[in-house]
């Protein structure tokens, strides 16, 4: 990884905070909206805890995800012809971007937990949160290299509606919206091959799981992550060829 470049990059979105604003904006407004309404439980985890941790997830996808809309603005501007005139390499550029992408994901789970504890009473041992908001993390692993795929694939123009039609399907199948177990049997079955679903899988199994990460479900999600890393380095390579 190149620091200097991630330094740059940082700085850049500094000056433009607005995927980060809608990535912490959007999940508070859910839970504020639907988390008064929120009663029962799921397994033995209260409704509004679940919520908390979906609006969560959502907002750290969207954060992670949203990077394509930069690079594919990058693209436009010949941005990569500039950079294959530094010695930085495709490696350190993917990792660069997936690092950016996942500290944009830390302010949209800290503002919905913060809000689950104020405002849905939400209780949980400490060890348990620490593991929530790990797992939840680290599920932008994935969406973070998916942003870099779909910035090397779609056109400046188009980038933000096939990233929000993209989120908002993949959030609806990782559970965010309603838990997969009340789901249709079809969409049950297709959302078991999305990484979202994964995401949610490790995020949730502390709370499932008696305070501890699915060391299943985290392989399969580091699975996603580590292929989709690997398209969107082809996609770089590819696109700095042409260039």
């Amino acid at each position: 990884m190149n620091l200097t470049y991630l330094r740059m990059e940082i700085r850049r979105l500094a000056r433009n905070r607005r995927v980060l604003v809608f990535s912490m904006l959007m999940p508070a407004i859910l839970i504020l909206v639907f988390g008064s309404s929120s009663d029962g439980e799921l397994n033995g985890v209260g409704a509004k805890t679940y919520l908390m941790v979906s609006m969560g997830l959502f907002g750290s996808m969207s954060a992670a995800i949203g990077s394509g809309g930069s690079i594919a603005v990058e693209r436009g501007l010949g941005w990569n012809r500039q950079l294959r005139l530094t010695p930085l390499s495709p490696g350190r550029y993917v990792l660069s971007k997936v690092v950016l992408s996942l500290l944009m994901a830390v302010p949209p789970l800290l503002v919905a937990y913060l809000l689950g504890a104020l405002t849905l009473d939400v209780r949980l041992p400490a060890g348990t949160w620490l593991l929530v908001g790990l797992g939840s993390w680290l599920g932008a692993l994935p969406f973070a290299a998916l942003g870099v795929v779909i910035g090397y694939v779609a056109r400046p123009d188009s980038v933000q509606q096939v990233t929000g039609l993209l989120y908002m399907l993949l959030a609806a199948f990782g559970g965010l919206w309603m838990p997969v177990e009340l789901m249709p049997r079809l969409m049950r079955s297709i959302a078991e091959y999305t990484p979202a679903y994964w995401v949610g899988q490790v995020a949730r199994s502390p709370l499932f799981h008696h305070g501890h990460l699915s060391m299943q479900a985290l392989a399969v999600l580091l699975g996603w992550a580590a292929g989709l890393g690997l398209v969107a380095l082809r996609r770089f390579q590819a696109d700095t060829a042409r260039a």
